[in-house]
């Protein structure tokens, strides 16, 4: 993998991040996500917001495939979680496509509506 001294995620970019340690149920290990927030955001705060991404596909309706990949795989937009960028060991692998990143974003605006 190249390195990538001076990267920033960026919204829409799908990246390696390490998600360990995790915490109970959590999704763990060196593992592709999709990055939800700004480039402006992780400048200003070290942070990402981002969604996993999983090679185990198993049909739940918070599911979106992703292309691009080296295997079949799926966006889990119910699983959303922060995490330093840069202690998570961030490196770019793709720009998702429109179609993708607008279906996690449909996935998501119900969870904001609930009262």
């Amino acid at each position: 993998m190249i390195e990538q001294p001076h990267y920033i995620p960026d919204r829409s970019d799908i990246v390696w991040l390490d998600f360990e340690p995790q915490k109970d149920k959590e999704v763990g290990k060196y593992r592709p996500a999709l990055i939800l927030s700004s480039k402006a955001y992780a400048q200003q705060t070290g942070l990402v917001i981002c969604c996993p991404i999983s090679s185990s596909i198993r049909g739940a309706l918070s599911e979106v495939p992703v292309s691009g990949l080296d295997k079949p795989s799926v966006v889990a937009s119910s699983i959303v979680q922060t995490l330093s960028w840069r202690e998570h060991k961030v490196k770019f692998i793709l720009t998702a496509d429109k179609a993708c990143f607008s279906a996690v974003l449909q996935r998501l605006l119900p969870f904001a509506w609930v009262q």
